[in-house]
């Protein structure tokens, strides 16, 4: 992946309100690979102390699309068009490693996965169909 074209579209997700709500910090970013961390606060966590399963998804939405934002032309962008997420086990820790591929990278459609973990321990496994858009302005 070209180094201009990799900071061009670190600039514009770490530019984004809601990766910077959440406190996504990408660590590794490569043509169809990417990988995150982001603390977990109290205010995520449900009623019974563990990581609400919305921080789960909206995590592997942001990085899954993410994946699929480095196989995309820097003029176009990616929408989801479907996420599935798979609950695995709790989170109950204090950080959170996501790890998005691209699984297929297509003209119009791309599909990606996101595994995310906590305390080494794999918590969800999720998939997501991108539609490849005209640039939002």
């Amino acid at each position: 992946m070209d180094e201009q074209v990799k900071q061009k579209l670190i600039d514009r997700v770490n530019g984004n309100p809601y990766v910077k709500h959440l406190d996504i910090r990408f660590e590794k970013v490569e043509e169809g690979f990417v990988e995150a961390r982001m603390p977990l606060y109290d205010e995520q966590r449900q009623y019974s102390g563990v990581i609400h399963g919305g921080i789960l998804a909206a995590v592997a939405d942001t990085v899954a699309g993410f994946a699929a934002y480095t196989m995309t032309p820097v003029d176009k962008d990616v929408l989801t068009a479907e996420l599935k997420v798979s609950f695995l086990r709790a989170a109950w820790g204090n950080e959170l490693v996501a790890k998005g591929t691209v699984v297929k990278a297509g003209r119009n459609i791309h599909f990606s996965e996101c595994e995310i973990y906590c305390d080494g321990k794999l918590v969800s496994k999720a998939s997501g169909t991108f539609c490849v858009v005209h640039k939002q302005v």
